[in-house]
């Protein structure tokens, strides 16, 4: 049963709202202010809290920040006067509802929140993003068959936990999971740990030895880092797909399973397939349903929940209560751009709690991590987790960016200098010579312009090919678009 938490100081708007959704789905609780509203969230877990904006006496970011941290998981829907502009707000709200209420609308709505609040919950993803969403449909849309299922996106992503919900959501769920990082095993010995080896194999053979296939039958493999796999292995990957049966290393014998197959990499498969690396007909093979993980920094609405979620299982973990992020913090984090994404973030937040005076993340905290990464990446002679291409222009974007830096302090010098200068000396050499001087320093580009130009000669580069254009700037393709219409490039 889902538990729903409504506040209001206004009775009717209560009362209404409690007829509409008496025949609902939910056990609804309600109250007048927003201390009662934090007491039960202390005490009890609710998926839903509905807020009136006339009864909240502190800030919006306040109260939902207050919410969130006592339940990380509940999504926050706002009571909003009909008609009144609410395109302001806040990340942390996910719906609004108006009154005087409309039942149909107000039940559409909620219905619609709750089916996407479970979906996500049966995929154990935390956050509240239109692009997290449309992961969880598609999960629970492919999790019943036995097509295959490639999930890309990079390195942090999330891309194991996908491929587990696809698992314990599927008729397989009983089961084994067998997960396989394949860029972590070598070469030489990586059929061997997939496919098994009979005994006098190879030098070290001892015994006969069963496989990561053969103990993944009746349930789901998962082979993480699917480009790190040499060729002639692809081959084998192949048939163990299409025809369910292989042979050990060494052996005679072809061994049948029943399983199902989800891969995942970081890296542009049909990128490899063009360069020879990956083969063609594995890559479509592989790719019957497509999970495309976006990148943190592209989803920063879903910062707030991870950071309380994280803290919360930390707080389990070392039976200790961790305080609540400031917003300052929570702005810091989501003006970081994360290489490392939900990763990254989830190991931060974990050093930083148990390294901070009574557990309390600072502002001067999170910026001193930032700033030290800023300069970590800026000293590499190419910028990892991407591609040679995609380096190379960020290394030029950082160039322009520190020369822009230099330029504008040329020209505050100069001006500084005419400032100072005497007026019988201007006027010694002319009385327009000083304002000439300053007409003639042209201020720096604006970090706006240099972007804008530097996506322009790129896009003139691949000949207007937006996927390669991203590929090279390293950026992906929802992000480029959003800056073409920005800067009205077509």
């Amino acid at each position: 049963m889902n538990r729903l938490l409504l506040i209001s100081k206004n009775e009717d708007r209560r009362e209404a709202l409690e007829q509409i959704l008496r025949d609902s789905s939910f056990t609804i609780e309600s109250g007048t202010d927003p201390g009662f509203a934090l007491k039960r969230l202390r005490e009890e877990t609710f998926s839903m809290v509905i807020f009136d904006r006339d009864s909240i006496e502190v800030s919006l970011e306040t109260f939902t920040r207050k919410v969130l941290s006592r339940n990380p998981l509940s999504s926050l829907v706002l009571i909003s006067p009909q008609g009144e502009e609410v395109s302001d707000l806040y990340e942390n709200v996910e719906e609004v509802i108006y009154f005087p209420f409309q039942r149909e609308q107000v039940e559409t709505k909620l219905s619609r929140l709750l089916k996407e609040k479970e979906s996500l919950s049966r995929c154990k993803l935390v956050g509240r993003s239109a692009q997290l969403k449309q992961v969880a449909g598609t999960i629970l849309s492919s999790a019943p068959t036995d097509i295959t299922v490639l999930i890309t996106g990079e390195s942090g992503t999330g891309k194991e936990v996908v491929a587990s919900a696809i698992h314990s959501n599927s008729e397989r769920r009983g089961g084994p999971f067998i997960a396989v990082n394949c860029g972590a095993i070598a070469e030489g010995v990586l059929e061997s740990e997939l496919f098994g080896h009979e005994r006098g194999a190879f030098t070290g053979a001892v015994a006969q030895r069963k496989g990561m296939f053969e103990a993944a039958t009746g349930g789901t493999i998962f082979l993480d880092e699917i480009g790190e796999v040499p060729l002639a292995t692809q081959v084998k990957l192949l048939r163990v797909i299409e025809q369910k049966s292989f042979m050990r290393v060494g052996g005679s014998e072809s061994i049948s399973v029943d399983l199902r197959v989800v891969a995942a990499t970081s890296k542009d498969l049909l990128e490899e397939v063009e360069r020879g690396n990956f083969r063609r007909d594995l890559y479509f093979r592989l790719s019957v349903v497509k999970i495309d993980l976006p990148p943190l920094r592209e989803r920063t609405e879903d910062i707030s929940p991870l950071v309380y979620h994280f803290l919360k299982q930390l707080s389990r973990e070392k039976r200790y209560e961790y305080p609540p992020v400031g917003e300052e913090v929570l702005n810091l984090l989501k003006s970081y751009h994360w290489p490392g994404n939900v990763r990254e973030l989830r190991n931060l937040l974990e050093s930083l709690a148990l390294l901070s005076p009574e557990g309390r993340i600072s502002p001067k905290q999170v910026s001193e991590y930032i700033q030290k990464q800023a300069q970590f990446n800026k000293s590499l002679p190419v910028l990892t987790g991407q591609s040679l291409e995609a380096s190379e222009h960020q290394v030029i974007l950082q160039a322009l960016m520190s020369l822009k830096s230099e330029i504008t302090a040329l020209r505050n010098i100069i001006l500084k200098g005419l400032e100072s200068m005497p007026t019988v000396e201007a006027h010694e050499v002319g009385a327009d010579w000083q304002e000439r001087g300053q007409q003639e320093v042209k201020p720096a580009p604006s970090m706006e312009e240099m972007e804008k130009q530097l996506i322009a000669r790129t896009l003139r580069e691949v000949g207007g090919n937006r996927r390669k254009a991203a590929k090279l700037l390293g950026i992906g393709e929802r992000t480029l678009y959003r800056k073409l219409d920005k800067y009205g490039l077509s």
